[in-house]
């Protein structure tokens, strides 16, 4: 078995930093800047692999050195989860094996990317996929994926049990549920029932920004979520609110951060949620937090209008922005 800890509270995805918009180099110094801003919080993990136009988007040698990075700025003191996204098994495992050696805790597990997947009669491909991966690497595993989710990412109640079953070291799960509170439940419970069987408990971690308060209620160990960029301390307070009992305080932060979490995730103007982790990067920058938020391609800019409806989120969410609209440069295409 691999490494284990107890997987609660706070598991931030960090993004990184480049040095300018043409995304060809990574600004290092301004990624330990963030990861220490971060730290002023109460962080459980750092996930360094998290997907979504970031990780993929890496090579391999730039994942190794953001590991690196975060382990000498934690100096052993939080976990470093690193991320596997490949379509291919093998590759996977060699994705896996090169981050363990470079001293990470768990990965961050996506699944691979299957033309024509049922998530219904196609179950035992990504059974297999994550049970060779195991018996190969011996790390703990957070899995990503959830029955509301598109395409290869979509991953029903039913198979939550059966991996939570078969694969000794899956230790987490972050569970998309495009805030449908009652298909987390569902998920939880599948995850619950499977611990009955085996006696190892996975954590179930909330993937979004809406529902914090109320899958934390049902009993969510935590969230892992690329949002804490920018409201680390926040989400902290709501976790805290919502353990000792104090609902009323942990809704009215939650509320309170209800104008840039619907911004963020294009519900206030209208926009396509599909721009939501630019969106993460733009509200850290505005707010002083790192000094560009640009990705690489596919991921596309945002609109400068775009930002500045951003900005009077954060400034009606209770926030202090420190640049203007306007400042923001357009990455070029």
């Amino acid at each position: 078995m691999g490494k284990k800890w107890v997987m609660e509270g706070l598991l931030p995805s960090v993004c990184v930093v480049y040095k300018d918009k043409s995304c060809r180099e990574l600004d290092e110094e301004a990624y330990r800047k963030l990861l220490q801003d971060m730290m002023k919080a109460d962080i459980n993990a750092f996930v360094v692999g998290g997907h979504a136009g970031e990780t993929e988007c890496l090579t391999m040698e730039e994942r190794l050195r953001v590991i690196k990075i975060a382990r000498e700025e934690t100096k052993g003191k939080i976990p470093i989860v690193g991320g596997v996204v490949s379509d291919s098994t093998w590759k996977a495992i060699d994705q896996g094996k090169k981050q363990k050696d470079a001293g990470v805790e768990a990965v961050l597990f996506c699944p691979p990317n299957m033309i024509a997947w049922d998530p219904n009669t196609a179950e035992d491909l990504l059974l297999e996929h994550v049970k060779r991966f195991d018996k190969q690497v011996d790390l703990p595993i957070i899995m990503f994926g959830g029955p509301t989710s598109e395409g290869n990412y979509q991953i029903l109640p039913k198979t939550f049990k059966k991996l939570a079953i078969e694969v000794e070291n899956l230790a987490g799960w972050k569970i998309t549920t495009r805030y449908d509170l009652g298909q987390f439940k569902r998920c939880l419970n599948a995850l619950r029932d499977a611990e009955k069987v085996t006696g190892r408990h996975v954590a179930a971690l909330n993937a979004g920004d809406h529902i914090l308060v109320e899958t934390i209620r049902e009993g969510a160990d935590g969230s892992l979520n690329g949002g804490d960029i920018y409201r680390a301390k926040e989400d902290e307070e709501i976790y805290k609110a919502v353990k000792r009992g104090d609902l009323n305080k942990a809704y009215a932060i939650q509320d309170k951060l209800r104008p840039i979490t619907d911004a963020i995730r294009g519900v206030m103007f209208g926009y396509s949620q599909t721009y939501f982790h630019y969106r993460y990067k733009v509200a850290a920058w505005l707010l002083g937090i790192i000094p560009r938020p640009h990705m690489r391609l596919p991921q596309l800019p945002v609109s400068k209008e775009e930002v500045e409806l951003m900005r009077k989120a954060l400034v009606q969410s209770g926030f202090k922005p420190v640049r203007e609209a306007e400042a923001i440069e357009i990455a070029d295409m």
